[in-house]
């Protein structure tokens, strides 16, 4: 993995982190969620949303490298697992992308006063539900990963991310749904976000101390090596 591209993904984990826990900290305070350049009730851009938008994608696609470069090393254990992480971080990062040009169409038409807005909307808090579902699909596929290269404690937390996720839908479809674009504050929304930023920042810390395993060659020889080494009677180098 080339260095500024680690550097860079690590950086953003570590500002994913921050951003989440001051998201639920205001969420916390004032009972209403805002997502990137949009603050709900009333409907209104954040001040320089256009910045906003631009560091959204590219920390969406330097955290995606992250986590692509973790299935990448799954995969010589785990193929399934690697498998669907790979599949539940490029559906992240379709829905961030379609999240932010949506956004980015909405945000010409608050300032305009123009009255079309319902139907992108719509579009919006769809969005959000499945960029939600995937970040926690994704950190649910990465649980062999931080079992195996990491600590309990951070494999045992990527388990939370879906069930809040699940409470959440669960919420919009038979308790009170939640005027578009984006979703009603709940302590399930809210206990999301606190989980994202423990997440994020773990995963930030264990990639400066693991950061071998990045940037260095993948030897799959090693690896599977290891891996045989597991059973008794097999020598490494010589699995016949």
């Amino acid at each position: 993995m080339p260095k500024p591209l680690f550097y860079a993904g690590t950086a953003f984990c570590l500002f994913l982190a921050l951003t989440s826990a001051v998201e639920s900290s205001r969420e916390l305070q004032s009972g209403m969620v805002s997502f990137v350049a949009l603050h709900a009730a009333p409907l209104r851009p954040v001040q320089s949303a256009s910045w906003a938008i631009i560091v959204a994608l590219i920390a969406g696609m330097a955290t995606a490298a992250i986590f692509l470069r973790m299935a990448a090393l799954l995969a010589a254990r785990n193929l399934f697992a690697a498998f669907m992480a790979l599949v539940s971080v490029g559906g992240a990062v379709t829905s961030l992308t379609a999240l932010v040009l949506l956004q980015a169409r909405m945000l010409p038409i608050l300032r305009g006063a123009n009255g079309a807005l319902q139907p992108l909307s719509e579009m919006h808090f769809g969005a959000v539900m499945m960029l939600s579902y995937f970040i926690a699909l994704s950190m649910l596929s990465l649980r062999p990963y931080f079992r195996i290269q990491a600590s309990r404690v951070l494999s045992a937390l990527v388990f939370l991310p879906l069930p809040l996720f699940m409470l959440m839908l669960m919420q919009e479809l038979f308790t009170k749904s939640s005027s578009a674009p984006l979703p009603a504050s709940s302590p399930a929304s809210f206990v999301f976000l606190a989980v994202l930023s423990v997440l994020f920042f773990a995963i930030s810390v264990h990639c400066i101390r693991h950061r071998h395993l990045f940037l260095e060659m993948t030897n799959l020889r090693e690896l599977l090596d290891s891996r045989l080494s597991w059973f008794p009677g097999v020598t490494p180098g010589n699995s016949t």
